[in-house]
């Protein structure tokens, strides 16, 4: 519905357009962060710029000053390569012992010197070489010594006398001070003088390159950001080489300027001659030259005058657009609103099937009623929602690899569709488990252990995850079962070249640290089927071949039966030998059951409930002897009871013995009629056991054995009952031994990390960094100060 603006606009006053009054002024308050904004914006653009301004005067002093350095450096090559010139070692002598053979080829050395000086002719003004007190060598001949540094090329501070005393200097390389050259009493230059000095047939062989100032001052003006930029500069002698404007006057000495920077690259604001400078100054990596820049801040302030009226313009037509479109926009806003309001008012709309909306409720109330229908509505889809999450995902299928079965199997099949891309018609289960070696633990650090298991699982993931949509959760200690989509079992082809870079990626793991074993179960397209494929890639583990290092056993090439035989026969006669006290017998019959059922390929899973069905014999013959399992000496080596059991991987044969076992105590205990018992709190002991035990592996898998429960049990336990990882209280505990050895011995920070158990002192470094935020040296250091 249109309405006219000068209708739209008296209407405002009244008590129905209270909302539109509102939502303009909301949207009129937002101008005026403009002003704020507009002004920060200013300074900061002009404190961006000024950074700027100074990074580009510095880096250009930088470049100009390195392209002088690779002047001076060409020129020293330029030296090296003339004096060890073969012809110029077989014929520059002294003239006294120039042969007439000699003095007939003595003309290439000019020419030899010629071509050295094109080189360098682009920033250097002459070039000469001499071996006695004869003559001098130019590119364009011969000069008697005398008259070419008295007439020809005479140095201000340097006389003949000095030059032939430098054939006598042991410095190889010199940098001499700047000083003026009068060239042929005419040209007036000031020259850089590069010495060098060589041995040539047990003379020393003298060749000077003249570098010159106004090359110099030509380089860094050509590097200059401003045309008004002016420099002075140092040589390594701390000598004044170049100062055209003559900042170094009684306003700003040479101790001032230097004074003023301690650092390369920094710019600082001087006032020099009643005039404000941003100085640079830049000191040279190779020759310790100093070389400072003056650009004057006119040119700084040039560039703020345009920001500032920029921003100022922008600011205005931004108040301007701001205004005309809050109008805009609240009308926009306000019209859909009040539409909505008189329907809900006219209707009774009703809220959550309780309330209906009362006619004089304004627009806000109106709004707030909407917006809780609306969280109301959002609460529902989010317990649809949360049913298919990843927590959901893990629990069903834990459920459903004991055994279980599950009612709702399209919300799991939904949920891993949606969540892990499982479009394809049924599933199997494949089990990869790791049997680590004694190395792992030897050279693994035991508290760095949880992390590099989750790393390998991880790896495990990306590599079916390329081949085909899968899951892959730790059901048991050092296994991880892998749940793939699949369409049909020909498809289990699809997984070997996944399994063939597991080899190549952990080969090398293989040959040091851990055997891998990859059971496969067959293909089910039923959800509650997974459990069953789960036991079959289980019973596919427990036949591998332990000799090799790495196999791959599918189930489908195995005949599997799902049941056990253990009769009250088989249990009689094991009573009774524990009654009898013969250990011998006892083993013999547990070794035929064991055969018995092994002849007929029972599961992995009734394989467990075997042994489980026999422990339970254990544990009533010791009830009708008024025993107690947890009386036996083997107490947390028993894998059978609680989560150990149902996490962890064992295999018959070490099932079998350490049954066998279990009776061997029974017989023991009975006899003797002595029993014991073990009390205190799990987390109690644990932490007692690493109090005990720090200094040894104490990995976790280690004191899950000893506390006799699974590795899953002892961290959640652990972190419930300690709000804290059991790894961190191991290096906790760890570094409160290394901190009492730091303040209290003079051991080195490596023996000390082996006494505590940490035997990588990288290890040990990161870790007393992370618990104390210091490295140990600091430790010893700031605790023995406060002793002191």
């Amino acid at each position: 519905m249109k309405i006219p603006w000068a209708k739209q606009i008296s209407g405002m006053q009244n008590k129905q357009n209270r909302l539109f009054l509102t939502i303009l002024g909301y949207f009129l308050s937002l101008l005026i962060p403009i002003i704020i904004i507009g002004v920060s914006e200013y300074g900061y653009s002009v404190s961006i710029m000024k950074k700027e301004f100074n990074q580009r005067i510095s880096t250009n002093l930088k470049s100009s000053a390195n392209t002088v350095d690779s002047y001076i450096k060409t020129a020293q090559e330029t030296s090296v390569s003339y004096l060890y010139d073969d012809t110029v070692q077989t014929l520059f002598m002294p003239k006294n012992a120039q042969s007439l053979e000699v003095k007939s080829e003595l003309w290439r050395l000019p020419r030899i010197l010629q071509r050295n000086e094109n080189i360098v002719s682009h920033f250097s003004d002459s070039m000469f070489v001499y071996i006695d007190n004869q003559d001098v060598y130019v590119s364009g001949g011969v000069n008697y010594f005398e008259s070419f540094f008295n007439n020809m090329y005479k140095y201000e501070k340097y006389d003949a006398s000095y030059w032939m005393n430098k054939m006598s200097s042991k410095k190889s390389v010199e940098l001499l001070p700047v000083s003026q050259v009068i060239q042929e009493k005419m040209h007036v230059k000031q020259v850089i003088p590069i010495v060098m000095i060589n041995r040539i047939r047990n003379h020393n062989a003298v060749m000077v390159i003249n570098i010159a100032v106004e090359t110099i001052e030509r380089t860094l003006k050509g590097g200059a950001v401003f045309g008004s930029t002016s420099f002075v500069v140092f040589d390594g002698n701390q000598e004044l080489m170049y100062d055209a404007k003559g900042y170094l006057n009684d306003t700003l000495t040479v101790q001032n300027l230097k004074a003023s920077f301690d650092e390369n690259g920094l710019s600082k604001e001087l006032e020099v001659g009643g005039k404000r400078y941003l100085v640079a100054y830049v000191k040279s990596d190779m020759y310790g030259w100093n070389y400072y820049s003056f650009t004057p801040l006119a040119e700084f302030n040039h560039y703020t005058v345009g920001i500032l009226q920029m921003t100022l313009l922008l600011c205005v037509v931004l108040m301007v657009m701001g205004i005309v479109f809050s109008f805009v926009f609240s009308l926009r806003i306000y019209n859909p609103i009040r539409n909505i309001r008189d329907i809900i008012a006219q209707k009774s709309v009703p809220v959550n099937g309780e309330h209906e909306v009362s006619a004089a409720a304004d627009e806000f109330e109106l709004i707030q009623q909407g917006i809780h229908r609306m969280s109301d509505s959002h609460q529902l889809y989010k317990v649809k929602y949360d049913k298919q999450t990843h927590e959901y995902v893990e629990y069903s299928l834990l459920f459903l690899l004991k055994g279980h079965t599950i009612n709702q199997e399209e919300i799991l099949r939904e949920t891993l569709k949606a969540g892990f891309g499982f479009t394809r018609s049924g599933f199997i289960c494949c089990t990869v488990f790791f049997d680590f070696k004694a190395a792992f633990y030897e050279d693994i650090q035991d508290t760095e252990r949880i992390f590099i298991i989750n790393g390998i699982k991880k790896i495990v993931w990306n590599l079916l995850g390329s081949q085909v949509p899968c899951y892959v959760l730790d059901h048991r200690q050092n296994m991880f079962v892998c749940l793939i989509n699949m369409n049909g079992p020909q498809e289990t082809e699809l997984l070997h070249p996944a399994f063939q870079r597991m080899l190549t990626i952990f080969e090398y793991d293989i040959r040091m640290y851990y055997d891998i074993t990859i059971g496969i179960g067959t293909f089910y397209a039923n959800v509650n089927d997974i459990g069953a494929s789960y036991n079959e890639a289980m019973t596919a583990v427990s036949k591998r071949n332990k000799d090799q290092r790495f196999q791959i056993v599918d189930s489908k090439q195995m005949s599997i039966e799902n049941s056990y035989r253990y009769s009250l026969h088989d249990e009689q006669r094991i009573v009774n030998y524990l009654k009898l006290g013969d250990v011998q017998a006892v083993r013999d019959v547990v070794a035929s059951i064991v055969k018995s059922n092994e002849q007929r390929s029972i599961s992995y899973e009734h394989t467990l409930q075997l042994y489980k069905e026999m422990y339970v014999t254990g544990v009533r013959f010791l009830a009708e002897k008024g025993q107690q399992v947890s009386q036996l000496n083997m107490e947390r080596e028993i894998p059978f009871n609680g989560s150990a059991f149902e996490e962890s991987f064992f295999g018959t044969k070490e099932l079998e013995s350490t049954i066998c076992e279990f009776f061997k105590r029974i017989i023991e205990m009975t006899k003797a009629q002595k029993g014991g018992s073990k009390s205190g709190n799990l987390v109690s002991l644990i932490e007692q056991y690493i109090h005990d035990h720090y200094t040894q592996d104490l990995g976790l898998e280690q004191i899950a054995e000893e506390m006799g429960v699974s590795v899953k049990y002892v961290s959640r336990v652990f972190k419930d009952k300690k709000d804290e990882y059991l790894t961190d209280y191991i290096n906790q505990v760890r570094i409160e031994k290394a901190k009492e050895m730091l303040v209290q011995t003079d051991l080195r920070v490596n023996e000390i990390a082996e006494i505590v158990g940490i035997h990588s002192r990288t290890t040990f470094l990161r870790v007393f960094k992370k618990v104390e935020g210091i490295s140990p040296n600091e430790y010893r250091t700031l605790h023995r100060k406060e002793l002191h």
